[in-house]
């Protein structure tokens, strides 16, 4: 009867929409944590004393475990299904953040964020592979942005309650909430989330090629195309990982706003992250003809405008608008290309390698969210100033766009489907 029951759900038609909506209020309680955290690294920085260095290392040792583990828990989301991926990723990052709780000092704080990416590193693949299984390709730009959606969204949520816990009761009670919120999210799957394969047959095709998965990136690298967007996504980790990590930071520090102030400042860069992730997906569908690279030229320069843009300004006395401003387009761009970039992952793999093609391209992506904010952050010790950082991701900026752009061209008659 039960099983009659989840048939007739999974024959309904509207559906779909039923699972893009449990797979985005995964996405909101996943980003409440992964960007809502950077708006409590203020009150951390000052009970701890610590450096711009020290608080990049944050998202560095946040992403070291999910960038070890990256390919692996992609292919555990093809083995298990997204149900039971989704469920322990969610619950494992729920008990690791509530341990920020009980930090007594930096070192355990950088111990329990390791921990936390352990289950941070299946929520992508799972919810892209939920994607794939459940639309057709026509729209996939479109569907991965509104998917993605959710992660600025819990930003914004952070954005604007989180400082204020802090100020109000201090910043463990945040996190408290945050492992609560996330303990709830798991139920939610455990409960309405259907797998569209049956879990017997996933694991059963899953079990003849779980120890080939090497062979399996060999074939998957062998593909010039899906190798240069690796290389993209690197960069595009480098600008994810230090605009949310130091954008607070850079607020407080750079030009005097307080803590509350500063979150209002990440909220629009999560308000622009928001837009932007659907936008770049409706561009490429409906005005770019689904050539992606043209898209990925656009989000390029556009980081590099406003990286040089804060680099130039040095009083913001009359430009807090303007400001305001850069970081909703750094939101738009910097922390907005996810939809289109991992549909074009997708579109190369079939729906059975989803996970395992997005596993691999987050580990590209994790090395860059790993690499960019601690020296993004050294950068401006060596000259107490953000202003050479903003520098840095400018000049890097142009370089990598333009790069991938012309191999993106180059192989794209070979391998684009």
């Amino acid at each position: 009867m039960e099983k009659s029951k989840e048939k007739d759900k999974l024959e309904n038609q509207n559906f779909n929409w039923q699972v893009l909506v449990i797979i985005t209020l995964g996405g909101i309680v996943a980003g409440l944590f992964r960007n809502g955290i950077m708006t409590l690294l203020p009150f951390i920085q000052e009970e701890f004393e610590l450096s711009r260095t020290q608080v990049g290392l944050y998202s560095t040792f946040l992403y070291f475990s999910s960038t070890l583990f990256a390919v692996f828990t992609g292919k555990i989301a093809d083995y298990w299904g997204v149900k039971r991926s989704m469920f322990w990723g969610l619950l494992l990052m729920g008990l690791f953040i509530l341990m920020h709780s009980f930090a007594p000092g930096y070192l355990s704080i950088m111990i329990y964020a390791t921990l936390t990416g352990l289950g941070l590193s299946i929520i992508l693949p799972a919810s892209s592979k939920s994607i794939t299984e459940w639309f057709s390709g026509k729209n996939h730009s479109t569907l991965m942005g509104i998917m993605t959606l959710g992660l600025p969204l819990g930003g914004i949520i952070g954005a604007v309650f989180l400082p204020w816990l802090g100020k109000l009761y201090g910043w463990r009670m945040g996190t408290i909430i945050m492992g609560g919120l996330f303990f709830l999210s798991a139920l939610l799957f455990r409960f309405y989330y259907i797998d569209k394969t049956s879990e017997s047959k996933n694991t059963s095709k899953s079990k003849k090629n779980i120890f080939a998965i090497f062979k399996e990136i060999s074939l998957i690298l062998n593909n010039k195309y899906i190798l240069t967007l690796c290389f993209l996504g690197l960069f595009f980790g480098i600008s994810s990982g230090v605009i949310v990590t130091h954008f607070t930071i850079f607020l407080v520090t750079e030009y005097n706003l307080s803590k509350i102030m500063a979150g209002i400042g990440f909220m629009f860069l999560q308000i622009g992250s928001m837009v932007g992730r659907p936008l770049w997906g409706i561009l490429n569908d409906k005005l770019l003809n689904d050539i992606k690279r043209r898209g990925f030229l656009f989000i390029g320069l556009i980081i590099s405008f406003a990286s040089f843009s804060l680099y130039l300004l040095k009083d913001v006395s009359f430009l807090l608008t303007f400001v305001l401003i850069m970081a909703f387009l750094l939101g738009g761009t910097g922390r907005g290309w996810h939809g289109i970039y991992f549909s074009s992952i997708s579109s190369q793999v079939g729906k059975d390698d989803a996970g395992l093609a997005t596993g691999l391209s987050l580990f590209f992506i994790r090395m860059g969210i790993l690499s960019g904010p601690p020296i993004f952050g050294f950068i401006a010790d060596v000259y107490d100033s953000y202003r050479y950082s903003w520098l840095f991701l400018g000049v890097v900026s142009l370089i990598i766009i333009t790069i991938s752009y012309y191999f993106l061209t180059k192989f794209e008659d070979l391998y684009q489907k």
